[in-house]
């Protein structure tokens, strides 16, 4: 087999993935306003089943109860029964396949540009999160889900308690203790709930590419820090942030992915391919001389499927994370097993499908027929409609 490393097995907590290929999650816009599951979010996942990959952790749910702008959600009982039918209709597609689901808790912004920050909320609000968390992976567990990512990057409620933007005066702000205070209480619910042996991750900043910001030394001590508490992997993002987002247009809520920092989210065309991966390397160093081998999750730009087995190959990571080339070609695994990597609708990294999450629209790629929901199946090069890249970046 010509990439064996990507190709092999790896068991997290018990539970055995095929492949060390993990779908990431990315908001789809396919929700309801309400965060209901619909045919269309079931479609898209089933098609990305179909292509081969080894775990697919489905787009982040809210544990929220306000309405989130086509984000799913988990926030309370009456939604379990929806996402109970997702996990049995992804499994359908592919039985070989393990699905998890990302849970997060996200700071509120507004039109007028207002955002909450992590100082607005009262101590007593602190422990409410946590039991959000908690009873969401409840209900994720009833649902079938097979792994749980709590969502630590980013823009969000966690990321930002453990970000040195962090303006806290209290217990849960100041030093990297006191700021990894509430993340920790959000992780020991959830484990109270899952059990020791459940495969429980988390998804975390390598860099916030802010300043202030974490920093990469910071974030070895983040995943050091879980890998104790028995993480079942990490895995290792990087930026959007609100704090170097540029003001919005009247009347449209700030939107961390405007800035340099929402660049580094999802590199865009003119960074390097895999951009992120001594992120993960240095992360996994830490946690290994730490005496842990809690798996990494590497993920940003990585293209090819000869890319990816040089990163397991080197062990900068032991497990890739890919989005948006799933999304542009979901059967990038099948194609990469069955030696037609050369047959692969490469993502170009035009951020297309970015640009409509930020304008809360239904999210595709560029290189699908207009309008369509999910990828052709098959899809071949000759189909592809050129990228959205500018002239200037045609041969990116």
């Amino acid at each position: 087999m010509k990439y064996q490393n990507l190709f092999s097995e790896i068991n997290l907590k018990g539970v055995t993935f095929p492949n060390r290929i993990m779908r990431t999650s990315m908001v789809s816009g396919l929700a309801t306003e309400d965060g209901h599951v619909t045919d269309d979010l079931i479609a898209r996942y089933q098609r990305e089943a179909r292509g081969g990959v080894g775990s697919l952790v489905v787009e982040a749910a809210v544990v929220l109860p306000s309405r989130s702008s086509y984000n799913l959600r988990i926030s309370d009982d009456s939604f379990t029964k929806e996402l109970e039918e997702l996990v049995r209709s992804v499994r359908e597609a592919n039985p070989d396949i393990k699905i998890g689901i990302q849970i997060m808790h996200f700071l509120k912004i507004a039109r007028s540009g207002w955002r909450q920050k992590v100082s607005d909320f009262k101590p007593e609000d602190l422990p409410v999160i946590a039991r959000q968390h908690a009873d969401a992976a409840e209900r994720a567990l009833k649902a079938g889900f097979e792994f749980i990512e709590l969502h630590m990057a980013h823009a969000y409620t966690l990321s930002s308690f453990l970000s040195l933007s962090n303006d806290r005066t209290d217990e849960y702000g100041g030093g990297l203790n006191k700021r990894m205070r509430l993340p920790i209480e959000v992780y020991n619910a959830a484990r109270e709930v899952v059990g020791e042996h459940y495969p429980l991750g988390i998804r975390i900043n390598g860099e916030d590419f802010t300043a202030p910001g974490t920093t990469l030394l910071q974030s070895t001590k983040i995943a050091t820090k879980f890998a104790e508490l028995g993480a079942a992997y990490i895995s290792v993002s990087g930026g959007s942030r609100f704090e170097d987002a540029p003001p919005p247009p009247e009347n449209t809520p700030p939107d961390p992915m405007a800035g340099y920092s929402g660049h580094r989210m999802s590199p865009l065309w003119w960074f390097p391919d895999a951009t992120h991966v001594y992120l993960a390397e240095s992360i996994k160093k830490a946690v290994n001389k730490a005496g842990f081998k809690t798996p990494i999750v590497t993920a940003g730009k990585i293209r090819t499927p000869k890319q990816a087995e040089e990163i397991l190959q080197q062990e900068k990571a032991e497990i890739i994370g890919l989005c948006r080339a799933l999304l542009c070609d979901p059967d990038w695994p099948q194609k990469a097993l069955e030696g037609r990597a050369k047959e692969i609708v490469p993502c170009t990294a035009c951020n297309w499908c970015l640009e409509a999450d930020s304008r809360m629209e239904k999210v595709n790629c560029s290189r699908w027929p207009e309008g369509d929901l999910v990828a052709p199946a098959p899809f071949t090069k000759k189909m592809a409609r050129p990228s959205a890249l500018p002239k200037s970046a045609a041969s990116a």
